[in-house]
């Protein structure tokens, strides 16, 4: 097995592994969280706020930045906050993310068996000549 191929199978590896946590951390905030509809208040370059409100009725707002954000004042978006603590939110579940991972994993680590299988098929008819 040539060093590049041990590398992608070892990086695919760890991917798989780091989309599995992302998927049940994911799942293990959303067992205590509701969603609500928030609306994007204020931005400022790569920064901006969002406005949500608890079941109870209780303001809160959420701060976020990112470059490529493309959030405009008055946007909708959907927040899931923490029951028990409100003021933890998230803009996105956190499942797609993690499959998107083990996605790229497993892509990863066949993209470093393959060349494995194409030296099986070729030596056998080399061998015969």
């Amino acid at each position: 097995m040539q060093k590049g191929n041990v590398i992608i199978l070892i990086l695919g590896i760890i991917a798989i592994a780091a989309g599995i946590f992302v998927h049940f951390e994911a799942k293990a905030f959303h067992r205590n969280t509701r969603m609500s509809e928030g609306t994007v208040v204020h931005v400022l370059g790569s920064s901006y706020k969002i406005q949500y409100f608890t079941e109870d009725g209780t303001e809160k707002i959420m701060q976020g930045s990112g470059k490529s954000h493309k959030m405009r004042e008055g946007m909708k978006k959907n927040i899931w906050y923490r029951t028990d603590n409100p003021d933890r939110a998230r803009l996105s579940d956190g499942k797609k993310a993690g499959n998107t991972l083990f996605i790229a994993g497993a892509f990863c680590i066949l993209m470093g068996i393959y060349p494995l299988f194409m030296k099986k098929k070729v030596n056998p008819v080399n061998q015969g000549s």
